[in-house]
């Protein structure tokens, strides 16, 4: 059954197409001729399509069109007017209208046009927005992203270990927790861990367990996470810092599906699906002997690379729009939405910390204005001017090395201006950037920060 929504402000117009589209049985018909309420309602419900006139008091189907997209970027929307245009028409199919009707018109050619829009939208549609959307917290409209989720879909259902490339922020994790859901092992742990949070005694406890008396403090026998997440997914995040020692220990597990917990003697059978992401070049860290080969190899069964949101751009606005709609409560009468401006200084931004870092500058940005429109200058100065052109110093570089560089360069920066307008204080740092302390405490060793904590 398809949901389909009618928005036009003359009631006439709007009782000819309801009883039209009543004729398809396949249809789920709603009207509504206040476009206010119409624009609101496209907010809060998904529908398969939309047909909205273009001219309307207070709202235009234009505005319509994008607050559907921007919602649900698998609706299907037509457009139709009783003022035809070519500068209409454009501008309709510029902002993702599949077509443009003219008023007056029959019902064959609204028909023809509909089964046109939807055999298009099956032949092209990877699963639905609304499953993986509502499910599993996925916001998108590009293509990227769209076949990111047609591999998804394609691994899930088996037990082969896979390797989650992409630069910090691009959302790894929740790609790792979308395969488990949909996996045969959905039923028992999805156990996430960070290979660069804890010292490397410490991890190695965590992880594998330990026994009683196995070192000081160990007053009584731990098991480790690998066995909570027997029959189940673990998610090594980071692995590109896990120390060799920890790396031979892993591949041991791998080969032999056992493990032996600290000070233990017996070992333990697992069954584990491991899912590993990284943001680091993991076979230039092989060449250079950093990590071992034949761990990267049993790692690296499927690989899904994510693209970085500066190479997405059509999910800049729905994922801001998205983040502003979480933002702003039920009972909120002023809902926040962005000018034209702002739009285009969020499209043009590079995002080096991709999607954690828009929804950190949406963050701010809500609390920080009281405005109903978000204009250009409610966006946080240092975003507003930066910089896009390439540094020299990276220009020389190979592509690779010098997308590292400048996450290098970022992650310095975003961490010592946090630190510095927190005081120190890593809690504080830890909320604003939505990360936890130990992932702090990893970026401060790694660029060797010197800050005094309040």
């Amino acid at each position: 059954m398809k949901k389909v929504l009618l928005i036009d402000d003359e009631q006439e117009m709007l009782k000819s197409l309801q009883k039209i589209l009543s004729y398809r049985e396949d249809f789920e018909v709603r009207t509504m001729h206040d476009s206010v309420s119409a624009k609101e309602l496209l907010t809060q419900e998904r529908f398969d399509l939309i047909i909205t006139d273009l001219k309307m008091k207070n709202v235009s189907g234009i505005d319509i069109l994008k607050t559907a997209l921007s919602n649900c970027p698998s609706s299907i929307v037509i457009m139709i007017s009783g003022y035809g245009t070519i500068e209409a028409s454009v501008e309709a199919m510029k902002n993702g209208a599949f077509d443009f009707i003219e008023k007056p018109f029959t019902s064959k050619v609204l028909f023809e046009c509909i089964d046109r829009a939807l055999e298009e939208h099956t032949l092209e549609e990877v699963p639905t927005e609304d499953e993986f959307s509502k499910n599993f917290g996925f916001v998108y409209r590009s293509k990227q992203i769209a076949n990111v989720i047609q591999m998804i879909k394609k691994v899930a259902p088996g037990s082969l270990n896979i390797m989650i490339t992409g630069e910090s922020g691009t959302g790894k994790e929740l790609i790792a927790r979308a395969i488990h859901t949909m996996s045969k092992r959905k039923d028992n742990p999805f156990v996430p861990i960070n290979c660069g949070a804890l010292p490397e005694h410490l991890f190695e406890s965590e992880l594998f367990g330990h026994e009683r008396g196995a070192f000081t403090g160990a007053v009584k026998t731990k098991p480790g996470l690998l066995e909570f997440a027997n029959h189940g997914t673990f998610f090594f995040d980071e692995i590109g810092d896990l120390s060799h020692t920890l790396q031979v220990k892993l591949l041991r597990m791998l080969e032999e599906r056992k493990i032996r917990r600290v000070g233990g003697q017996n070992e333990i059978d697992i069954d584990v699906r491991i899912i590993a992401a990284t943001n680091k070049n993991l076979e230039r860290d092989v060449a250079e002997r950093k990590f071992r080969e034949d761990l990267y190899y049993r790692l690296n069964t499927i690989q899904i690379e994510v693209p970085p949101l500066r190479e997405r751009t059509d999910d800049i606005m729905p994922l801001a729009n998205h983040f502003m709609s979480n933002l702003c409560s039920n009972d909120d009468s002023l809902i926040r939405r962005f000018s034209t401006e702002a739009e285009e200084v969020l499209r043009s931004y590079s995002w080096p910390g991709n999607v954690r870092e828009l929804q950190n500058i949406i963050g701010r940005t809500y609390f920080m204005s009281s405005s109903q429109i978000i204009q250009k200058d409610d966006l946080p100065l240092n975003f507003k001017s930066n910089d896009k052109r390439m540094p020299d110093e990276f220009i020389s570089l190979e592509y690779k090395d010098a997308k590292e560089k400048v996450i290098e360069k970022f992650e310095l920066e975003y961490l010592t201006h946090h630190l510095k307008i927190n005081k120190g204080n890593i809690t504080k740092t830890a909320e604003m950037c939505g990360l936890d302390r130990r992932s702090i405490h990893r970026l401060i060793n790694k660029y060797n920060i010197i800050y005094q904590e309040d």
